[in-house]
């Protein structure tokens, strides 16, 4: 499942209004026809009759939404009596531009503007989800389903759970949510209060709120057809991890072939206690009568470790350890069916990692530039540790394994930096890697993920809403969580909203303001300044216009993050 911040909350007057769908402002726009109201918010889901008047005195009129006849589900309807109701989830920008054409002299028409609001409506049907972090001290981790009926409810929720001590599977919750329009919102799974923040396609980020569970995770939408997979077939790229805790620092990656409830020819890299390089797998899988849940078995050096999991779609899992004394979880998902090599790996991308030692934190993000051909390129990345921050630009190499599975290392020449060096990763296709380090002082985990060909990134490139989140392991007694909605204005400004759980002390919603730099395809920076007074410097890793990565650069606190556009 694995892919902040909108402009800060309205005057309560403002609010009031546009809850109620109120104000009636004047047309935008117009040629002989007066459309209203204009330049109100209507929440999602929500309708409003919309008013044409034509200078002329016509009466009927012929109704568009973004100059779509009646509109569609993706930017809202519009009936022919001008009854137009918002889509779920905002349209890009969102804005959506309502035109009223008269029909007895189509020269004539006039529009409005609308502003498109999230409600309750904007989550609605079957999710999966997963999260971890530390409870009462000792690292905790949960995955599930459930549904929500888009006005506030949740039902039919399965989770299962690995607190450290027991695992449980498929216990069943139900519970509450509420979103206000900027896309924050809370909801209960399974016992635990979250806040979340909606993204894009439905996802979100959440945190926990609790003081003793310090979680964060985040949910996606289900498949309708989840419910019918009953097999999978071809192969897969695997990622767990406990990261998040510097007590129990394990990362695990693997790749398998599926066909009939077996897994074949596969391979796992382990970095932890008891590391493990390139090593044999086999395994197997069921699935039980609900289909979206069942049971997975791995085997490597003769032993097996059982975990249960959920199916988020035919290509999608989240899995959770059955093991106790092995806290963790992580996804499965498909990977291309090709034969991978060093020429796989070109162009511009991405990459990050997040992670622990046995005593601190670990954060690095960055971009290099491989050529096809074993050498990374230009990179340039960002590495923290508490009292330990970097900018570099070290020189490094790649080499995919002659099986042509995806499987390849990677080494990054990170000297003087109490850093890695050594990286192994596995392709899923050749725009998206899982990468993690290989070296026993330090246990990260992360992605790759490639850059558009011939993208050039400037201020005006960030200019939308996005929604992040962000986790910092300090030390080995510390977690800090930050949840947030950032709004970028395309001119170097920042405005939005954030949450925070600091090792169980949570915030109330704070406002933030800052600025942004970002003048080339690299690398940029930016400020966070809370209404506290703290401010937090970060360094962006643009991936797209509608996505980067926030890296910390305050020594105190190593923040990774990952912005994701919300509209």
């Amino acid at each position: 499942m694995p892919k902040t911040i909108k402009l800060l909350i309205l005057a309560s007057t403002l609010l009031l209004l546009a809850g109620c769908g109120g104000g009636s402002g004047g047309s935008s726009g117009s040629s002989g026809v007066t459309v209203i109201p204009s330049g109100i918010q209507v929440l999602a889901g929500a309708s409003r009759q919309m008013t044409a008047t034509a200078v002329d005195g016509g009466t009927a009129f012929t109704w568009q939404v973004n100059g779509i006849s009646s509109g569609n589900n993706s930017i809202g309807t519009i009936s022919q009596s001008g009854l137009y109701t918002a889509p779920d989830l905002p349209p890009p920008g969102g804005k959506v531009t309502i035109t009223a054409i008269e029909q007895s002299n189509t020269s004539q028409s006039g529009t409005a503007t609308l502003s498109i609001g999230y409600s309750n409506a904007s989550l609605k049907g079957a999710y999966v989800f997963s999260m971890g972090g530390l409870s009462s001290g000792t690292p905790w981790n949960a995955i599930g389903e459930f549904s929500a009926n888009g006005a506030g409810q949740i039902s039919s929720g399965l989770q299962d759970i690995n607190n450290g001590s027991s695992a449980q599977t498929k216990i069943p919750f139900n519970g509450t949510y509420s979103i206000t329009p900027n896309g924050f919102g809370t909801i209960t799974l399974g016992g635990i209060n979250t806040q979340f923040a909606l993204l894009s396609g439905s996802e979100a980020n959440f945190i926990s709120t609790d003081n003793q569970t310090i979680a964060s995770g985040n949910f996606a939408p289900q498949s309708q057809n989840a419910g019918s997979v009953s097999t999978l077939s071809g192969p897969y790229i695997f990622s767990l991890g406990s990261a998040n805790s510097v007590k129990q620092p394990f990362a695990e990656l693997g790749r398998f072939i599926a066909s009939n409830g077996s897994l074949t020819s596969g391979t796992v890299d382990i970095n932890g206690q008891n590391p493990l390089v390139n090593a044999s797998l086999t395994g197997s899988y069921t699935f039980d009568g609900s289909n979206s849940h069942g049971t997975l078995t791995l085997i490597y050096n003769t032993i097996s470790y059982t975990y249960s999991f959920y199916v988020q779609d035919a290509t999608d899992l989240i899995i959770l350890s059955s093991d106790s004394s092995l806290p963790i979880s992580g996804s499965i998902s498909a990977q291309q069916a090709m034969v991978f090599n060093n020429a796989s790996l070109i162009g511009g991308y991405v990459f990050f990692a997040g992670g622990a030692s046995p005593t601190q934190g670990f954060v690095q993000a960055g971009q290099f530039n491989p050529n096809g051909q074993g050498n990374l390129g230009n990179i340039t990345e960002d590495i923290n540790t508490p009292g330990n921050v970097a900018n570099i630009t070290p020189p490094g190499t790649y080499a995919l394994d002659a099986a042509g599975t995806g499987r390849g290392t990677l080494t990054i020449n990170n000297q003087g930096q109490n850093a890695p060096q050594t990286y192994v990763f596995y392709m899923s296709s050749p725009a998206q890697a899982q990468i993690m380090t290989m070296n026993s002082s330090i246990v990260a985990a992360g992605s790759i993920t490639s850059q558009p060909q011939g993208t050039a990134f400037s201020n005006s490139s960030l200019h939308a809403h996005y929604g992040f989140a962000l986790i910092s392991q300090a030390s080995s007694t510390s977690l800090l969580l930050g949840l947030g909605i950032l709004s970028a204005d395309g001119q170097g400004n920042l405005t939005g909203n954030l949450i925070e759980n600091l090792n169980g002390s949570v915030s109330s919603l704070l406002s933030l303001s800052g600025t942004y730099m970002l003048n080339s395809s690299v690398r940029g920076t930016a400020t966070l300044i809370s209404n506290g007074g703290s401010s937090s410097p970060f360094a962006i890793y643009p991936i797209t216009p509608g996505g980067f990565v926030l890296v910390g650069t305050n020594a105190s606190s190593p923040y990774l993050g990952l912005a994701i556009i919300q509209y």
